[in-house]
């Protein structure tokens, strides 16, 4: 990923699956709605944390490093 989401572009993600994770929560007891919503909401943005943070190399440089590697 090149761009990082800016808080809003990530608000706007999570309030995109709003509607599933509702649906899902049909599936839990009614006392505990409110409390597994936040849970859910706070996994998406923490692996979206995790996930923005790994930097991987693009083809060019993975064939690079790759054929580098391959004259050794």
């Amino acid at each position: 990923m090149d761009k990082k989401l800016s808080k809003e572009e990530l608000m706007d993600l999570i309030d995109s699956l709003n509607p599933k994770i509702k649906k899902s929560l049909n599936n839990t007891n009614y006392q505990d709605r409110n409390d597994l919503e936040q849970e859910i909401k706070l996994k998406i943005i923490e692996s979206y944390e995790k996930i923005a943070a790994i930097e991987a190399p693009n083809f060019e440089e993975f064939l690079a490093e790759f054929f580098t590697k391959q004259k050794q």
